[in-house]
């Protein structure tokens, strides 16, 4: 299993055993940093899925790729990178 394979996996995983999550989001354009905040996996698919997260008392809508967690722009803290 390739490594982005195995990380969506592991959004699967979590998405089943509990879609609300606490993200991490670094990424320069458009340029969106959030640090600990809720958010709730809404959709997976093949190559991306898709997050709810309200920072600032704004709810958006992003949708991720999994290289974008591969990379360190995206962290989902209950997604445990050493497993």
């Amino acid at each position: 299993m390739n490594p982005l394979e195995a990380i969506r996996s592991k959004v699967m995983t979590l998405r089943e055993r509990d879609p609300h999550v606490h993200v991490n989001v670094s990424i320069t354009r458009p340029k969106v940093s959030i640090r600990n905040d809720p958010a709730e996996i809404l959709d997976i698919y093949p190559n991306v899925f898709r997050l709810r997260e309200c920072h600032g008392g704004t709810e958006k809508i992003h949708t991720v790729k999994y290289s974008d967690i591969l990379t360190g722009q995206i962290e989902i803290i209950e997604l445990d990178p050493a497993k």
